[in-house]
């Protein structure tokens, strides 16, 4: 269990898993610069980025939803939760699967969905963030959370997130990850990749040159020194 001084974003867990020089830039060394892609991004984001409600006869929706987990020790918001009406809280297997929400009738089972820009990826990043915003919820609402989804902005469809055993593991080993990097207060060195080039990051991080090992701070004082001297 992590006290709240420990905790970290959630989104720290998709940055992580997508490149650990880039979490580092970000969550450390609080270095950050938007590009089309961070912007579209933030774009549709906006979406979902003030909390209100809706309610239909068979489901439930709110929006910027606040999360902890004390067992992964991250924080955030989500984007999207939804409610979808049963009839039971528990399912084949005995286990919570929903709540109720009065004044409504029946229980509802929680459906995490984030936004994402662009389309599916081969890398697992987004799945462990959606991961672990479940997690956050079952600690909080005390139910199992089978599954999520994921929205694409560029396909404009969701993708369905199972929540096995496989992927909680994953996600648990990066949130373990993260924290051990927040500790250390070390800079990965780079590794340079095609998806740098698209990294809002580059400039900062010049993974194929001067930056390469160092943190990004270290190169940013030696390019103003050079430039007065």
């Amino acid at each position: 269990m992590y006290p709240d001084d420990e905790m970290v974003m959630i989104s720290a867990l998709q940055h992580f898993m997508f490149c650990k020089r880039q979490c580092a830039l970000i969550h450390l060394e609080q270095v950050w610069t938007e590009n089309i892609l961070t912007a579209e991004g933030r774009l549709l984001h906006d979406r979902v980025d003030q909390p209100k409600t809706e309610n239909r006869r068979d489901l439930r929706t709110a929006t910027a939803i606040r999360l902890r987990s004390s067992q992964l020790g991250v924080t955030g918001v989500m984007d999207m939760l939804e409610f979808h009406r049963r009839e039971t809280m528990q399912d084949e297997m005995g286990r919570i699967i929903a709540v109720p929400l009065p004044p409504a009738s029946g229980y509802w089972q929680p459906f995490p969905v984030e936004y994402k820009r662009g389309k599916p990826k081969i890398h697992r990043a987004d799945e462990v963030q959606l991961c672990a915003q479940a997690i956050c919820l079952e600690e909080m609402l005390k139910v199992h959370i089978a599954a999520g989804a994921l929205f694409y902005g560029q396909t404009r469809r969701r993708s369905d997130v199972a929540f096995d055993s496989e992927l909680r593991v994953l996600t648990e080993a990066a949130a373990q990850g993260i924290h051990a990097l927040m500790q250390s207060g070390a800079t990965p060195p780079a590794v340079y990749s095609k998806a740098c080039e698209s990294c809002s990051l580059i400039d900062q991080c010049q993974p194929k040159s001067a930056g390469a090992g160092k943190p990004a701070q270290a190169w940013l004082n030696a390019q103003l020194e050079s430039m007065l001297n």
